[in-house]
């Protein structure tokens, strides 16, 4: 009788494993609901200490699209392209572009809220970041 496989354990400097492709898109569509409640939200309240930086706001936009573009990055998955693929960046950032954009717009209409085109910029960006690091923890996992 044969003994059963074993697999190996991963060692102390192994890569993380990446999210399941079921797991990244739940986890896109919870963070996306999660970024369309923040940004309906009338008159959201100030931290004095955090609103006195000039321009924080925009690194929390960068920070809350990035999460968005890491996880949009681990939910696609195309035939032949399991290390860093250029397009499917380029797809998470367009998409991530035209969202911000039309988030953006949304505020307008929301009581103390403004449309700000720097705002709809650092949600573009963090997209960017969050893709490309998807991108890198995808490739060393594979690498």
């Amino acid at each position: 009788m044969k003994a059963p496989a074993v697999s190996p354990s991963p060692g102390l400097f192994s890569p993380p494993t990446f999210l399941s492709l079921r797991a990244a898109r739940r986890a896109a569509l919870i963070w996306a609901g999660l970024l369309f409640t923040l940004t309906s939200w009338p008159r959201p309240p100030e931290v004095p200490i955090l609103s006195g930086i000039p321009s924080f706001d925009k690194g929390v936009h960068l920070g809350l699209y990035g999460v968005e573009g890491f996880l949009l990055y681990a939910s696609i998955r195309w035939p032949g392209r399991a290390r860093f693929s250029l397009l499917r960046v380029l797809a998470v950032v367009g998409a991530m572009a035209v969202w911000g954009t039309a988030d953006e717009v949304h505020q307008h209409w929301i009581p103390g809220r403004s449309m700000e085109a720097g705002d709809a910029g650092a949600d573009t960006l963090g997209a960017l970041i969050g893709s490309l690091a998807a991108s890198a923890r995808s490739s060393m996992r594979r690498g």
